[in-house]
Protein backbone atom coordinates (compact mmCIF):
# COMPACT_ATOMS: atom_id res chain seq x y z
CA UNK A 1 0.00 0.00 0.00
CA UNK A 2 0.99 3.48 -0.75
CA UNK A 3 0.16 6.92 -0.38
CA UNK A 4 0.51 9.43 -2.24
CA UNK A 5 0.54 13.14 -0.55
CA UNK A 6 0.89 15.52 -3.51
CA UNK A 7 1.14 19.61 -2.56
CA UNK A 8 2.98 22.69 -3.20
CA UNK A 9 5.17 22.73 -0.26
CA UNK A 10 5.77 26.05 -0.91
CA UNK A 11 7.56 25.71 1.96
CA UNK A 12 6.95 21.80 3.39
CA UNK A 13 6.43 22.37 7.18
CA UNK A 14 5.29 20.24 10.09
CA UNK A 15 2.48 19.79 9.88
CA UNK A 16 2.64 18.09 6.29
CA UNK A 17 5.14 15.69 8.03
CA UNK A 18 2.81 15.08 11.36
CA UNK A 19 -0.21 14.82 9.20
CA UNK A 20 1.89 12.22 7.05
CA UNK A 21 2.97 10.12 10.03
CA UNK A 22 -0.49 10.01 11.32
CA UNK A 23 -2.14 8.44 7.78
CA UNK A 24 0.87 6.13 7.50
CA UNK A 25 0.38 4.50 11.10
CA UNK A 26 -3.50 4.70 10.94
CA UNK A 27 -3.44 3.00 7.12
CA UNK A 28 -0.28 0.86 8.40
CA UNK A 29 1.04 1.61 4.92
CA UNK A 30 4.89 1.18 3.77
CA UNK A 31 5.42 4.28 2.08
CA UNK A 32 4.15 8.38 1.80
CA UNK A 33 5.21 9.47 -1.71
CA UNK A 34 5.47 13.13 -1.38
CA UNK A 35 4.92 15.01 -5.00
CA UNK A 36 5.11 18.46 -5.38
CA UNK A 37 3.11 20.30 -7.87
CA UNK A 38 4.62 22.19 -10.97
CA UNK A 39 1.70 24.54 -11.20
CA UNK A 40 -1.40 23.91 -9.07
CA UNK A 41 -5.02 24.29 -10.51
CA UNK A 42 -6.36 26.43 -8.21
CA UNK A 43 -3.16 28.63 -7.53
CA UNK A 44 -2.00 31.57 -9.71
CA UNK A 45 1.52 30.62 -8.92
CA UNK A 46 4.15 30.05 -6.18
CA UNK A 47 6.58 32.18 -4.01
CA UNK A 48 9.32 29.56 -4.24
CA UNK A 49 10.59 27.59 -7.73
CA UNK A 50 10.10 23.91 -8.58
CA UNK A 51 13.53 23.01 -7.88
CA UNK A 52 13.61 25.06 -4.20
CA UNK A 53 10.37 23.33 -3.29
CA UNK A 54 11.40 19.80 -4.16
CA UNK A 55 14.46 20.25 -2.60
CA UNK A 56 13.04 21.46 0.81
CA UNK A 57 10.59 18.14 0.31
CA UNK A 58 13.44 16.12 0.09
CA UNK A 59 15.84 17.76 3.45
CA UNK A 60 12.40 17.32 5.45
CA UNK A 61 11.93 13.89 4.92
CA UNK A 62 15.45 12.32 4.31
CA UNK A 63 15.05 10.40 8.05
CA UNK A 64 11.97 9.87 7.86
CA UNK A 65 11.32 6.21 7.51
CA UNK A 66 8.62 5.04 4.55
CA UNK A 67 8.91 8.54 3.58
CA UNK A 68 10.05 9.54 -0.16
CA UNK A 69 9.85 11.92 -3.26
CA UNK A 70 8.75 11.31 -6.76
CA UNK A 71 9.25 14.49 -9.22
CA UNK A 72 6.78 13.15 -12.14
CA UNK A 73 5.01 16.76 -11.87
CA UNK A 74 8.15 18.77 -11.80
CA UNK A 75 9.08 16.14 -14.78
CA UNK A 76 5.93 16.87 -16.82
CA UNK A 77 5.85 20.80 -16.53
CA UNK A 78 2.96 22.94 -16.77
CA UNK A 79 -0.38 22.47 -14.73
CA UNK A 80 -0.37 19.32 -12.06
CA UNK A 81 -3.45 17.12 -12.88
CA UNK A 82 -4.30 14.46 -10.01
CA UNK A 83 -5.53 12.15 -12.61
CA UNK A 84 -2.23 11.85 -14.63
CA UNK A 85 -0.01 11.29 -11.34
CA UNK A 86 -1.81 8.91 -10.39
CA UNK A 87 -2.12 6.95 -13.73
CA UNK A 88 1.72 7.07 -13.75
CA UNK A 89 2.38 5.82 -10.01
CA UNK A 90 -0.03 2.97 -10.51
CA UNK A 91 1.91 1.37 -13.25
CA UNK A 92 4.79 2.55 -11.41
CA UNK A 93 4.19 0.76 -8.19
CA UNK A 94 0.78 -1.89 -9.33
CA UNK A 95 -0.24 -1.65 -5.61
CA UNK A 96 -3.39 -0.07 -3.76
CA UNK A 97 -3.16 3.77 -3.73
CA UNK A 98 -4.44 6.30 -1.01
CA UNK A 99 -4.41 9.30 -2.03
CA UNK A 100 -4.24 11.81 1.47
CA UNK A 101 -6.03 14.81 1.31
CA UNK A 102 -7.14 17.35 3.49
CA UNK A 103 -11.21 17.46 3.83
CA UNK A 104 -11.83 21.06 2.30
CA UNK A 105 -9.76 20.04 -0.97
CA UNK A 106 -12.24 16.56 -1.45
CA UNK A 107 -15.45 19.26 -1.09
CA UNK A 108 -13.66 20.63 -4.29
CA UNK A 109 -13.04 17.46 -5.96
CA UNK A 110 -16.41 18.05 -8.50
CA UNK A 111 -13.95 20.89 -10.04
CA UNK A 112 -11.23 18.31 -10.55
CA UNK A 113 -10.22 17.23 -13.93
CA UNK A 114 -11.72 13.83 -14.50
CA UNK A 115 -12.52 13.46 -10.87
CA UNK A 116 -14.15 10.44 -11.82
CA UNK A 117 -10.64 9.01 -12.94
CA UNK A 118 -9.10 9.80 -9.60
CA UNK A 119 -11.71 7.74 -7.99
CA UNK A 120 -11.26 4.75 -9.97
CA UNK A 121 -7.63 4.84 -9.52
CA UNK A 122 -7.39 5.52 -5.63
CA UNK A 123 -8.75 5.07 -2.36
CA UNK A 124 -9.11 8.97 -0.84
CA UNK A 125 -7.85 9.11 2.62
CA UNK A 126 -9.86 12.07 4.34
CA UNK A 127 -7.77 13.97 6.52
CA UNK A 128 -10.22 15.59 8.66
CA UNK A 129 -8.95 18.57 11.21
CA UNK A 130 -11.75 20.70 11.00
CA UNK A 131 -15.07 18.25 11.84
CA UNK A 132 -16.11 18.29 8.69
CA UNK A 133 -16.63 14.34 8.26
CA UNK A 134 -20.68 14.86 7.85
CA UNK A 135 -20.38 17.38 5.29
CA UNK A 136 -17.75 15.45 3.38
CA UNK A 137 -20.41 12.37 3.77
CA UNK A 138 -23.28 14.46 2.32
CA UNK A 139 -21.07 16.17 -0.25
CA UNK A 140 -19.67 12.92 -1.39
CA UNK A 141 -23.31 11.51 -1.83
CA UNK A 142 -24.53 14.04 -4.00
CA UNK A 143 -21.37 14.73 -6.13
CA UNK A 144 -20.83 10.85 -6.72
CA UNK A 145 -23.61 8.85 -5.90
CA UNK A 146 -22.06 5.35 -6.68
CA UNK A 147 -19.06 5.60 -4.19
CA UNK A 148 -19.14 4.03 -0.57
CA UNK A 149 -17.45 5.21 2.50
CA UNK A 150 -14.39 2.67 3.47
CA UNK A 151 -14.47 1.46 -0.44
CA UNK A 152 -13.85 4.79 -2.08
CA UNK A 153 -13.09 7.07 0.58
CA UNK A 154 -12.06 7.19 4.52
CA UNK A 155 -11.94 9.76 7.14
CA UNK A 156 -8.87 9.56 9.32
CA UNK A 157 -9.27 11.23 12.29
CA UNK A 158 -5.36 13.19 12.99
CA UNK A 159 -4.48 16.13 15.73
CA UNK A 160 -4.86 19.43 14.45
CA UNK A 161 -1.82 21.35 13.42
CA UNK A 162 -2.32 25.06 12.72
CA UNK A 163 0.46 25.82 10.95
CA UNK A 164 0.42 26.72 7.10
CA UNK A 165 2.78 27.74 4.19
CA UNK A 166 1.59 31.07 3.53
CA UNK A 167 1.70 31.98 7.73
CA UNK A 168 5.61 30.72 7.39
CA UNK A 169 5.93 32.80 3.88
CA UNK A 170 3.83 36.08 5.98
CA UNK A 171 6.08 35.64 9.10
CA UNK A 172 9.68 35.42 6.52
CA UNK A 173 8.52 38.59 4.59
CA UNK A 174 8.00 40.03 8.35
CA UNK A 175 11.52 38.79 9.11
CA UNK A 176 9.96 36.73 11.88
CA UNK A 177 11.09 33.58 13.23
CA UNK A 178 9.82 30.28 11.64
CA UNK A 179 11.45 28.17 13.85
CA UNK A 180 10.23 24.68 14.92
CA UNK A 181 7.57 25.48 12.28
CA UNK A 182 9.49 23.59 9.64
CA UNK A 183 12.35 20.96 9.78
CA UNK A 184 15.58 22.76 10.88
CA UNK A 185 17.03 21.38 7.44
CA UNK A 186 14.86 23.08 5.76
CA UNK A 187 14.61 26.00 7.47
CA UNK A 188 18.67 26.13 7.06
CA UNK A 189 17.99 26.06 3.36
CA UNK A 190 15.41 29.14 3.32
CA UNK A 191 17.96 30.66 5.41
CA UNK A 192 21.07 30.01 2.51
CA UNK A 193 18.69 30.74 -0.23
CA UNK A 194 16.95 33.91 1.06
CA UNK A 195 13.55 32.09 -0.08
CA UNK A 196 10.25 33.88 0.71
CA UNK A 197 11.91 37.43 1.56
CA UNK A 198 10.41 40.95 0.61
CA UNK A 199 11.24 41.87 -2.77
Amino acid sequence: MVILFGGSFDPIHIGHILIARDVKEYLNAQRVVFVPTYHAPFKEGHSASPEDRAKMVKLAIEEEEGFEMDEVELRRGGISYTYETLSYMSEKVGKEIYLLLGSDSVLKLHRWRFPDKVLKLSTLAVVDREGKSSEVRNYMKQNFPNTEEGRDYILIPTRRIDISSTEIRKRLREGKSIYAMVPDRVREYIEERGLYKKV
